[in-house]
C-alpha cells in the first residue's frame, strides 16, 4: 500500500475516490490500458468480460486496494453486477469496518 494509500485508510473517501481506485484495480484485471471507459454502469460480465476467476482477482485486488476482507461467497459474485454495485459495496464495507 503506498503512503497515500495508507493515509485514505484511516479516512472516509469519496465516492470518486473510490470509483477511480477500482478502476484502477479492474484495469490491471482486465489488462486495459486506460480505465478510462470504466463507468459506474459499466457490467462487469458482458462489458468488460469478467468470469468467475476473474472476479477473485477483482475481490483481491479491493481488498488490497481498500484495507478490506469481503470473502469469496458465491452469492457475493451474482450481487455484483455492474461497477456501482462494487463501488456500493467498498462503501458500505468501509463504513462498517470502523476507523482504525
Amino acid at each position: 500500500m503506498s503512503d497515500s494509500e495508507s493515509a485514505a485508510a484511516g479516512r472516509a473517501l469519496s465516492r470518486q475516490e473510490i470509483l477511480t481506485r477500482l478502476r484502477g484495480v479492474l484495469r490491471d484485471v482486465v489488462d486495459l490500458e486506460s480505465a478510462d471507459t470504466i463507468r459506474p454502469e459499466t457490467r462487469l460480465r458482458e462489458d468488460l468480460h469478467i468470469d468467475s476467476l476473474g472476479m477473485l482477482d477483482v475481490v483481491i485486488g479491493v481488498e488490497e486496494a481498500f484495507g478490506l476482507k469481503l470473502g469469496s461467497d458465491i452469492n457475493l459474485f451474482e450481487k455484483i453486477v455492474t461497477v456501482d454495485d462494487a463501488l456500493t459495496l467498498i462503501e458500505h464495507s468501509r463504513s462498517g469496518r470502523g476507523q482504525e
